[in-house]
């Protein structure tokens, strides 16, 4: 015996008064003040890193003020500086060490 199953998107109750509330949770944008003090702290070239934490701070101030675009954008562009700045880093880092390397094997 079968038993009876109703199609997926028919209403189990009477339908009338039943309603769906949807409620959407924004989410505080990111400022990245952990990253940009590591930038700051850990090379800063070109002092992308001072950039990046004045950034972050001006998204946070943004974000206790309560504008959440303004936050966003100036979280944006704190992430953007920390990217170029760790990038610089790691290309300085590797050039040194391959300048080193080379020093030592007495290429130069």
């Amino acid at each position: 015996m079968q038993s009876y199953r109703p199609p997926e998107n028919f209403p189990l109750q009477g339908g009338a008064g039943d309603r769906t509330v949807v409620v959407s949770v924004q989410q505080d944008p990111k400022d990245y003040i952990v990253w940009s003090l590591a930038s700051v702290s850990y090379g800063n070239p070109f002092c992308l890193g001072l950039l990046a934490f004045y950034f972050s701070i001006k998204s946070r101030d943004r974000k206790m003020v309560g504008d959440l675009e303004g936050a966003k954008s100036y979280g944006s562009t704190a992430c953007c500086f920390n990217v170029w700045a760790l990038t610089l880093i790691i290309v300085i880092a590797i050039i040194t060490i391959v300048l080193i390397i080379l020093a030592a094997k007495r290429i130069i």
